[in-house]
């Protein structure tokens, strides 16, 4: 297991999904599944080392898989260059009675205005995000897109 350097805020997410830690990996690194709870469009190769390209209607994020350990963990880079900097996700997943316990670490946020606005947003859009992959995976309705 590789760790890494953590500095500055974390944004920390805990949430339990009423499906297998197999399909909830899978959500985080198939394209079709990507499409269906988080973005509009993506590129991903997802393999250690692998690149991926996240789309939202007018944004982009970059990345690039540090450690994918199937059904257990994986953790990424999370680039907002120029504007902002290069933070680091994990997502834990623990088997847990009927589904799985979801625990996603979020480091790397430094300080400043920018920074802020960047954490800010993360924070508030994980919460979101997540919301949509609950939903997704137990009633099968994608995200709507306004």
């Amino acid at each position: 297991m590789q760790t890494m350097p953590t500095t500055g805020r974390t944004v920390e997410k805990e949430l339990f999904i009423a499906a297998a830690p197999e399909r909830v990996y899978r959500a985080f690194t198939d394209k079709q599944d990507l499409q269906r709870w988080f973005v509009t469009n993506a590129e991903v190769q997802a393999q250690p080392g692998g690149v991926f390209n996240l789309h939202w209607n007018d944004d982009t994020v970059n990345g690039e898989f540090v450690e994918l350990e199937p059904n257990r963990r994986i953790t990424f880079t999370w680039d907002e260059r120029p504007r902002y900097g290069i933070t680091t996700c994990t997502i834990e997943l623990i088997p847990e009675a009927d589904g799985t316990l979801l625990r996603l670490t979020h480091t790397g946020f430094g300080g400043g205005d920018n920074w802020d606005e960047l954490y800010n947003g993360v924070n508030t859009g994980w919460t979101q995000e997540l919301a949509h992959l609950k939903t997704w995976l137990e009633t099968g309705v994608e995200k709507t897109w306004s």
